[in-house]
């Protein structure tokens, strides 16, 4: 909380929309009865003019309620008209006749008012006076009279409290339901100094609290306190520093209407503001249709709200500004599209349909007709069915078979099959015959045959079975080259110009051991080479292999090659030992190096 809030406290006798309120005071009266009229509320406000001085204020409601009161006395002409120090300047004439009529309207307006009214609204705005010299009575206002012709003075808590609960008991003898409403203006004066307005406001703000406390009927608004306590801060006020601004009044609104009014006229509230602000709304285009169905809307709401309120002024505004509005032009109806169909009106189709009576003889007579309209209706039929019949056929448009996937499908097998018999080397014999027995199903006539789903073929069963070749029979073939295929149709072969030896295929998928394994078969023959291993070392035992054992598997048969003598090799110089570096404890584990085969100055030796 960065604020002191006061605590909300509704009225325990709320007032309705259509209550009737008089605002007499101070300045901040007029603020409130302005705000009071905004809101369709019926508000007399400030019927005298903006009075400053509570004893003036009193002795003017009494005038209306019906006190005499000699007003020829207190006129006075000053800058250039005629007035009265007991009213505000604003209300003034060119002689004191007319100023005189014009008082004594005002008075009987007033008078009447309070007859009927349910709240009196009196804001005190200071308690300093001024008394006029001459006739030793307060004045309301000086009028820009020199000043040394009155007298200032300050008022007691006292002489306030006894003129208001005058005044008070002197208005509810002709009008018992009256309530009064007491607040203390929270604008300051400065030009009574703001030590001497403080002064002032101590004296209205006492004579409030024992008014609202000792007289019933009698409640005090803290619009003072909400000012300078609740916002307590120079952005709520106006641009002089000394009203309050729009913000603050808007804020103390709120409150008073949420004090003393029932939820109703807040709910009423809400409706008005948005009708207010659709009143206030000016178009680009007054011609538009759019904003003739935007007035119309706005009348019917407000027809709606002056159930509640007295909105005839509004009412009528909007319906003269309907009548100024152009003429409509009519909306010509959008043409249907011509699709080349063609349409019978069949007229309106009667809501009640009359079923006349028919007698026996009326209904024979109908049936035989009807039996010999049916009749001639077969014979047509009948006729226009041979000549259709008799009519040559058109031609059929041919059906796109849906077997599509299918025939793709036995097609590729085909092919498949066909390149499988051209790659496996077989016999002239086994090829004739089971070309002879089963042959290999044409592409076209499977692409043909659409209607008929062949039966699936079995790859395996065109490739015959050959008897397999004994190994003495394998190792001749692997020596000698390959000779020319005598088949016929099969594509002859490509002479090798290089003599084929039998090398053994990887395997693909098998684990690093298992070719290890195989390369150590191949190399056998070179690892039976005499070689002098190189002497372990004194120090260090032989640590254990990582590698896992490769598993075992068969390897490749090892092919007999002649024998090819080597020429003799160069005997290289003997490389310089260099001393082994000692182990040490801290000597970095991994994998250890591989072993090299150690150079010799022998030959080696020819297989």
């Amino acid at each position: 909380m960065f604020r002191t809030e006061i605590p909300f406290i509704a009225h325990p006798q709320l007032l309705p929309a259509s209550a009737r309120v008089l605002t007499v005071g101070s300045c901040f009266s007029d603020t409130i009865g302005k705000r009071l009229l905004d809101a369709k509320v019926q508000a007399l406000v400030n019927p005298f003019g903006t009075l400053f001085n509570p004893l003036s204020a009193c002795k003017l409601l009494r005038a209306a309620a019906g006190e005499e009161l000699d007003w020829q006395q207190h006129l006075v002409e000053a800058r250039g008209r005629w007035q009265s120090f007991d009213l505000h300047a604003s209300i003034g004439a060119d002689s004191p006749v007319d100023l005189l009529q014009h008082i004594q309207r005002l008075v009987q307006q007033t008078g009447d008012f309070l007859r009927t009214a349910d709240v009196v609204i009196l804001t005190l705005g200071s308690a300093f006076v001024y008394r006029l010299l001459e006739t030793q009575e307060l004045v309301s206002n000086c009028h820009k009279v020199p000043a040394d012709r009155f007298d200032q003075e300050l008022l007691t808590p006292d002489e306030i409290i006894n003129a208001v609960a005058e005044t008070h008991a002197f208005l509810r003898l002709q009008n018992p339901k009256l309530r009064f409403i007491l607040t203390v203006s929270p604008v300051r004066h400065l030009k009574d100094t703001l030590p001497l307005n403080a002064v002032s406001k101590s004296v209205l703000r006492v004579a409030c609290h024992y008014l609202s406390e000792l007289l019933t009927d009698v409640a005090y608004f803290p619009a003072y306190e909400l000012l300078l306590d609740d916002l307590r801060d120079y952005r709520f006020y106006a641009a002089d520093m000394l009203h309050p601004s729009e913000v603050a009044e808007n804020y103390i609104w709120e409150r008073f209407t949420r004090t003393y009014f029932d939820s109703d006229f807040g709910r009423f509230q809400k409706e008005w503001m948005s009708v207010q602000q659709a009143l206030a709304h000016r178009p680009l285009y007054p011609g538009a249709p759019e904003h003739r169905q935007f007035l119309e809307s706005t009348l019917a709401r407000l027809q709606r709200l002056a159930t509640q309120a007295d909105l005839r002024a509004e009412i009528r505004d909007v319906e003269q500004r309907l009548r100024s509005l152009p003429v409509p032009k009519p909306v010509a109806a959008p043409e249907l599209e011509e699709d080349g169909e063609e349409r019978i009106d069949i007229g309106q189709v009667p809501s009640e349909v009359i079923v006349p009576l028919i007698t026996t003889d009326e209904a024979d007579e109908n049936t035989e007709d009807d039996e010999a309209e049916a009749t001639e209706e077969t014979a047509t039929i009948v006729e226009d069915v041979q000549a259709e019949e008799a009519a040559p056929l058109p031609a059929k448009k041919k059906r796109r078979s849906r077997g599509g996937a299918k025939r793709t499908a036995r097609k590729k097998a085909a092919q498949l099959a066909a390149l499988a018999a051209t790659e496996l080397p077989l016999s002239v014999d086994s090829i004739e015959e089971a070309s002879s027995t089963e042959p290999t199903p044409n592409a076209e006539e499977v692409h043909n045959s659409s209607d008929q789903q062949p039966e699936e073929i079995n790859i395996l069963a065109l490739v015959p079975e050959v008897d397999p070749a004994p190994a003495e029979l394998l190792e001749e073939s692997t020596l000698q080259p390959a000779s020319e295929p005598e088949a016929v149709g099969m594509p002859a072969l490509a002479e090798p110009t290089t003599p084929m030896t039998a090398t053994p295929k990887v395997r693909k998928g098998r684990t690093a051991g298992q070719i290890l394994k195989a390369k150590s078969g191949r190399k056998s023959a070179k690892a039976t080479v005499s070689t002098v291993p190189k002497a372990p070392r004194a120090n260090s035992a032989p640590r254990p292999s990582r590698r896992k054992a490769p598993t075992e598997e068969p390897t490749a048969p090892i092919v007999e090659t002649p024998l090819v003598t080597l020429p003799e090799p160069v005997p290289e110089p003997k490389p310089v030992e260099v001393p082994e570096a000692p182990t040490t404890a801290n000597k970095r584990r991994g994998r250890p190096p591989r072993k090299s085969a150690a150079k010799t100055d022998e030959p080696t030796p020819t297989i």
